[in-house]
């Protein structure tokens, strides 16, 4: 929650909102404001992911500069509890435990190597629908992982997301559109219930196509076969968690900052599920806030009674 000058809000009250699900408005169960002023009795936790596998060497060096530099910020005191994760050709590697400790953070992680993209990883459409899968494999090893940490987290993915194969989708059939439905039902379930809002860390470099393609996805995906490839971008995921696409060119600090500066105020709001009227129905979720200027950033919806369409 935060004013249009990205500054948190930090004194609303449960009166000061309206929740909607599918246009309907619903009684609040509960509320709860993060307190700011108080982070080690609520911390919001952050996991920072540098993605090696749609990466190459040279800006992943670069990257690694930049993260050292935000992790010693504040003489390496960070405001959140935090930790280190990598996507790589050999599988996730989650960092171990969260810890306040920026510059121990940084020392473990300058003993850890960039693994090389392999180049057959890297070709034509095979090599892109590839690093697909790995991709979303290792997302969801994560959230799975980071599910078992209470309270909300924070995951900042460092890199321009995987391929988003759009030349595909207009030629999958019934059985490939049900599996990419399924994939997006359990993934965008399994992030909400984790309490799990995503951050895609753009480094634009000069000469690529437009970081903004991915915007033409960001509709409501409500059945088999609306379904694309192009769905499970990084970048849409992250919107639809509640989160952001940051880019400032090849310059990553900025991003982290202000995806960390998020984290310092926050609202849980807790209503009772509407029925669904079919396996799978999405629920659209809206949030208003009576008071001017204010920008509300949420889960976009959810998929109620998530079962596996048919093939």
């Amino acid at each position: 929650m935060a004013d249009k000058k990205g500054q948190p809000i930090r004194d609303l009250q449960a009166a000061d909102f309206t929740v909607f699900d599918n246009k309907d408005p619903q009684k609040l169960r509960a509320f709860h404001a993060v307190n700011a002023d108080a982070p080690h009795q609520d911390p919001v936790h952050v996991v920072i992911v540098l993605d090696m596998i749609n990466t190459g060497v040279n800006i992943i060096a670069h990257e690694r500069e930049q993260l050292s530099e935000f992790l010693k910020q504040n003489n390496g005191e960070l405001a959140n509890p935090t930790s280190i994760a990598t996507f790589g050709e050999t599988g996730a590697k989650v960092g171990r435990g969260f810890t306040r400790d920026g510059n121990a953070l940084n020392a473990m992680f300058e003993k850890q190597q960039t693994e090389m993209r392999m180049e057959g990883r890297s070709a034509g459409f095979w090599g892109a629908a590839d690093r697909f899968r790995l991709s979303l494999n290792q997302l969801g090893e994560l959230v799975s992982y980071e599910a078992k940490v209470p309270g909300r987290k924070l995951v900042l993915v460092i890199g321009p997301g995987w391929p988003l194969l759009p030349w595909s989708g207009a030629e999958a059939d019934r059985k490939q559109r049900s599996q990419v439905f399924n994939s997006i039902v359990q993934l965008t379930n399994q992030i909400e219930e984790s309490q799990v809002t995503l951050y895609c860390i753009y480094p634009l470099e000069l000469g690529r196509s437009t970081p903004f393609y991915y915007q033409n996805f960001l509709k409501t995906i409500s059945a088999p076969k609306d379904a694309e490839y192009a769905d499970l971008a990084l970048q849409v995921l992250a919107e639809h968690s509640g989160g952001q696409v940051l880019i400032n060119g090849p310059v990553i600090l900025p991003g982290l900052n202000t995806a960390v500066r998020d984290a310092s105020t926050s609202y849980e709001l807790a209503f009772d599920v509407a029925p669904d009227d079919h396996p799978n129905e999405y629920h659209a979720i809206e949030v208003r806030v009576d008071r001017p200027n204010v920008i509300v950033r949420t889960i976009k919806g959810y998929y109620a009674h998530a079962q596996a369409s048919g093939q």
